[in-house]
């Protein structure tokens, strides 16, 4: 269950304490307004707030219960807990307790940025527990990259993608249900750090891409053209036979659309969702004939709007 940790293979030299982490890095926290609260708390106003999504969810649950073992005073040589398989089921485990802070300490060593792995540290594995709630983006991806470590990268389109990251191999195992498409062309900006020089940011502007993506894929039922985003919403109406799920999914397109208007929309939506290239959108949105001037033109309308996405889903701070 922990990454095929087997009784015997384990090292037991603690490679990274994150207690001594946190410590490390509680006054920062506290300048930053953090608020303390449970760490069952904070992953349920992380889940409700969409900022993760159903493996990221379960990925801060088994931080908490191996991070609760780990403090337990008990010292007896088992531990029954459940846990959550590559399969997606929640199954009764039983495992050697000494191989449980090994497994946790692999799970904090598999998040990305020093930054990142103390904001996770501090929400889901000391006792005293806290977040801030202003700018919850690290917590969020550290939840992704340690589901990208106990699960791998395989996401279906059934839940909302907060965190992305293309630096694994593609997984070419067939997926049950349909996937999002994503625009190789997206996918090499990202790569190669063409988004934004500082690797936290270049991250995050791909995490907005990635939600705006999701959503106008999971609005697409009916074709999203014959949606009249001038038209005023009224709260509460909806057609019959909508599910509830495309409805808010077409709000929050709706919402995004209009938060970027025209200017920007066009450009994000071609890169993330279409899969141009930045050339091919430069002279479809632009007056430029070159390509490279196009392609430039391209760029900073997209960037420019996937920076008002990140704000407007709290991956940024504004």
């Amino acid at each position: 269950m922990h990454q095929a940790i087997r009784v015997g293979q384990v090292s037991e030299a603690m490679v990274h304490d994150p207690y001594s982490a946190a410590n490390d890095n509680l006054a920062e926290l506290q300048q930053t307004k953090t608020t303390p609260m449970p760490a069952t708390a904070i992953l349920g106003w992380l889940t409700s707030n969409d900022y993760i999504n159903g493996d990221e969810r379960d990925a801060g649950e088994h931080l908490i219960k191996m991070a609760s073992i780990t403090r337990s005073k008990l010292t007896s040589p088992v531990v029954r807990y459940s846990a959550r398989t590559a399969d997606g089921r929640w199954r009764q485990v039983e495992v050697q307790r000494h191989t449980v802070r090994p497994a946790l300490d692999g799970c904090i060593s598999a998040i990305r940025y020093e930054p990142r792995r103390k904001a996770t540290v501090q929400a889901f594995v000391v006792d005293e527990a806290n977040i801030d709630m202003d700018n919850p983006h690290r917590v969020a991806q550290g939840l992704a990259d340690v589901a990208r470590h106990l699960w791998g990268t395989k996401r279906t389109a059934a839940t909302p993608i907060v965190v992305a990251s293309d630096n694994e191999p593609e997984d070419d195992t067939p997926v049950a249900e349909p996937t999002i498409r994503v625009s190789d062309n997206f996918k090499r900006l990202h790569s190669t750090g063409s988004l934004d020089k500082d690797p936290e940011t270049n991250d995050i502007l791909h995490a907005s891409g990635m939600r705006y993506a999701q959503d106008h894929h999971e609005a697409s039922i009916s074709p999203l053209a014959a949606i009249d985003y001038s038209r005023t919403k009224v709260d509460g109406g909806r057609a019959d036979g909508i599910s509830e799920t495309l409805v808010r999914a077409r709000d929050r397109y709706r919402a995004s659309r209009e938060l970027l208007t025209a200017y920007y929309a066009d450009a994000v939506e071609m890169v993330v969702v279409d899969g141009l290239s930045l050339g091919e959108v430069g002279l479809k949105i632009s007056a430029y004939k070159n390509k490279d001037l196009a392609g430039a033109c391209a760029k900073e309308r997209l960037i420019g709007g996937l920076r008002m996405l990140a704000k407007a889903y709290g991956l940024l701070r504004t």
